[in-house]
């Protein structure tokens, strides 16, 4: 009575984990090889799992406005004109239009745009004429920047900056448009990535504190499973022996 029942349990246990040793197989591959296959820059913003990880959007109320152009930016994403900038410029303090380039600023960096919102040039400090930029704005046909003690300079390429005496409308955020809020809004949702995600459901973390302890008891399952077996085994051993 006993082998039988141990016999129907080894098989119901053998199923279960079998299902979950081929997931952690499968998802242990895809983790080895995560480099390869991109998994650690693909992004994943599924809502459900957005929630799970209790992430929420971080979408600014405001943005900076040159002409027709906008900038909207946080410490990890810039965003242009609906498009997301492949160089992030971390906390931007304005945007300026000129001669078909835009500058977009924040205090350590200017970022050059064509008039598609393309990359065109990144200047650091070290190429600029002042250690810091407190402002910049648009003067007549340049684009102007101020340092912290109030010096001015100007330039028309981005390239070359000449002190500068005339007047400057410095850029200011304003509030966004609905419409440019919402071309801006997908790229400011909280995203994963798809090695994270794979990372935290291989271990159990996903599903929060009791993930690994339900790991934990698979595991035990295992151990049951490989117990009954070799208890099966060597009963099947020692009756062929007997008889």
């Amino acid at each position: 009575m006993i082998g039988v029942l141990l016999h129907r349990w080894h098989r119901r246990m053998g199923a279960v984990a079998g299902l979950f040793v081929l997931w952690l197989a499968a998802s242990g591959i895809m983790l080895n090889h995560s480099s390869d296959l991109g998994l650690d820059h693909t992004p994943i913003s599924v809502p459900w799992l957005i929630r799970l990880y209790g992430l929420h959007a971080i979408m600014p109320d405001r943005g900076f406005r040159s002409t027709k152009h906008w900038l909207i930016g946080t410490a990890s994403r810039t965003v242009v004109d609906g498009q997301l900038l492949a160089t992030t410029l971390p906390q931007p303090l304005g945007l300026v239009e000129t001669n078909d380039l835009l500058f977009a600023a924040n205090a350590s960096c200017i970022t050059l745009l064509n008039a598609q919102a393309q990359l065109v040039d990144t200047l650091q400090t070290s190429d600029l004429p002042v250690s810091n930029i407190r402002r910049i704005g648009r003067g007549d046909g340049v684009a102007g920047i101020a340092d912290m003690h109030d010096r001015r300079f100007a330039s028309r390429d981005g390239l070359n900056w000449m002190p500068y005496r005339g007047s400057v409308i410095w850029s200011v955020a304003e509030g966004l448009p609905t419409t440019v809020a919402e071309q801006a809004d997908p790229y400011f949702r909280p995203q994963l990535s798809l090695e994270r995600i794979l990372l935290d459901a291989h271990s159990g973390r996903i599903i929060g504190h009791y993930g690994p302890l339900l790991v934990d008891a698979i595991g035990v399952v295992f151990i049951l499973i490989a117990l009954s077996g070799l208890w099966i085994y060597f009963r099947h051993r020692m009756r062929r022996a007997h008889h």
